[in-house]
């Protein structure tokens, strides 16, 4: 393992950590460990998919979306650099498995919010307290399954992203799941049923009904942001919306992707956020893009970061939806999305029923 000083640069140093993120394991090497099996990172898909979900790795706002891309790039090797000068810090030959929001990190995937788990320097899952260093900056959490991992070249090891999705369960909502999850599936091209096959490979997972119910509402999604619109729209009760909708102009042929749409309606949604009036080109396109949709009779509702901040602007953000498509808001889920309001889905929701049960015995006993 290369160190800081003698002939070896930081900027070297720097350069080789950015070459382990471009460059993952392409050798049949399979490392054995008795707590976890380490892949090569071109395993099970863990590659950038040039079409992904139907759409190409250039989509209509491809000019954000390739920022969004070079900047997870970069975190992913500032991290990479960060966890191997850790492991020159380690003075045991056991290797250390970097997992939840480090892995996520290494792995170049967006991070989730509102999250129980608090966001540290440094995550290491292990088998048992017992393995466990004495390292500043480290979490360390007990996880006593056979999960896989992945190896980068450099030597950092972290826990597959599937897995790390599993694992991030009993720290995330329902919805935060459904985020996380398009969110891998738009950087490496997983198919739900990897997922599917990956849950039921645990005996044991807290959180596994929430995964299970995450996955029914997984679709493919631009962004995390188009994500937590869409369910948004179909927490208070809309139609499940059509997302990367081509609406053709008959005068000219263009074909107009817009994030979302209800084509019976012919009310087409955008997602705005800050990135998006970075690129001076991209923005003027956008804008010409519904001014058009808006001549052509189509009703354009821009939604921004603000709108889904909590239940309260969720709700107004709906509700001009439907009015724009003229029906009542119904205010509760479809009966095919009821999962997103159901109680017993809620982070420590088996804890609660606990309690609740415990009190009411306890009341029971002592009125006799």
């Amino acid at each position: 393992m290369l160190l800081y000083g003698g002939r070896h640069s930081r900027s070297a140093v720097d350069n080789r950590a950015r070459h382990t993120i471009c460059r993952w394991i392409t050798g049949s090497r399979r490392l054995s460990y008795s707590h976890f099996s380490v892949l090569p990172l071109c395993h099970r898909g863990m590659r950038y998919a040039r079409r992904m979900n139907g759409y190409s790795e250039v989509p209509h706002n491809g000019e954000i979306n390739n920022y969004l891309r070079k900047d997870l790039d970069a975190k992913a090797t500032a991290k990479n650099t960060a966890c191997w000068n850790l492991l020159g810090k380690v003075r045991t030959k056991r290797t250390l498995c970097f997992s939840l929001y480090t892995a996520l990190e290494l792995c170049g995937v967006e991070l989730p919010r509102h999250s129980t788990l608090p966001q540290k320097d440094f995550y290491v899952t292990v088998r048992s307290k017992g393995t466990r260093s004495s390292l500043d900056n480290v979490d360390y959490r007990i996880w006593n399954a056979k999960f896989n991992s992945i190896a980068f070249s450099n030597g950092v090891t972290c826990m597959h992203p599937m897995d790390a999705w599993i694992q991030f369960a009993q720290y995330l909502n329902l919805t935060e799941l459904v985020v996380l999850a398009e969110a891998l599936i738009r950087r490496y091209g997983y198919a739900i049923e990897q997922f599917t096959q990956r849950l039921t490979a645990f005996h044991r997972v807290i959180g596994r009904a929430r995964c299970e119910a995450a996955l029914k509402l997984v679709k493919p999604s631009d962004s995390v942001q188009e994500t937590r619109t869409r369910l948004a729209l179909m927490l208070f009760g809309l139609p499940i919306p059509q997302t990367q909708y081509g609406i053709t102009d008959s005068e000219n042929g263009y074909t107009y992707t817009v994030d979302m749409a209800y084509p019976q309606y012919k009310v087409a949604i955008e997602y705005d956020g800050d990135h998006h009036r970075r690129f001076r080109k991209q923005y003027v396109r956008d804008q010409q893009k519904r001014r058009r949709l808006r001549q052509l009779g189509w009703t354009v509702i821009e939604v921004f970061a603000d709108d889904l901040w909590n239940t309260a602007k969720q709700r107004a953000f709906a509700q001009e939806v439907a009015t724009a498509m003229q029906i009542p808001l119904p205010g509760r889920p479809q009966p095919s999305c009821r999962v997103l309001i159901d109680g017993s889905l809620t982070i420590n929701a088996r804890k609660g029923e606990y309690r609740r049960r415990k009190q009411a015995k306890h009341n029971k006993a002592s009125q006799h």
